[in-house]
């Protein structure tokens, strides 16, 4: 019984690849399809269902074989300072920035940062470093690990922060702590 059963699965299978499809084109210009034929279409051969492959990586000896690219090799990757929505009051335009990076950076890679999408050209390999010229407002930063060919290896996520600069005629913007103690003096 099973074979029989097995036999017929078989022979339907190829007989609904043997129907004949056919086409026409109507007054309005539609084009049909139909298993059933009408005046003045046409037959056509229809080969298997479509679908689609993955390209396979064109395979290369192992001498010409590329490194596996340097930057996945860092597990930690963001800028520790300043933090997510943080608020830095009179810094004078000088932001310190804090990179937080595991393993350490290899010596063929810079650090480079973004800054309101701005790159800031650093080229250094130091984690700690002081952006100039950032004053008051909202800001988005990131770290950017550049190749030994210029090329940006691996983004860290963003961090966005705001700089405050307090002002004499307007006594409210002052930081809380200082508003406590107006005459420290």
């Amino acid at each position: 019984m099973r074979k029989w059963l097995i036999f017929i699965v078989v022979l339907s299978l190829q007989t609904a690849q043997a129907v004949p499809v056919w086409t026409w084109v109507d007054a309005n210009g539609q084009v049909h399809y139909s298993d059933t034929p009408v005046p003045g279409a046409r037959q056509i051969e229809l080969t298997g269902a479509q679908g689609f492959s993955v390209p396979r990586p064109e395979s290369r000896s192992t001498a010409a074989a590329p490194q596996p690219d340097a930057a996945a090799a860092y597990q930690t990757f963001n800028v520790a300072s300043p933090g997510p929505q943080e608020t830095l009051w009179n810094i004078g335009g000088n932001l310190t920035v804090l990179v937080e990076l595991a393993p350490g950076l290899m010596p063929t890679h810079r650090l480079d940062v973004l800054l309101d999408g701005q790159r800031a050209q650093l080229n250094t390999n130091r984690l700690q470093f002081t952006l100039p010229n950032v004053f008051r407002g909202q800001h988005t930063l990131q770290a950017v690990i550049v190749g030994a060919d210029g090329r940006v290896l691996q983004t860290s996520p963003p961090v966005s922060f705001v700089v405050q600069q307090t002002s004499i005629q307007n006594p409210n913007s002052l930081p809380a702590q200082r508003r406590a103690a107006p005459n420290a003096n």
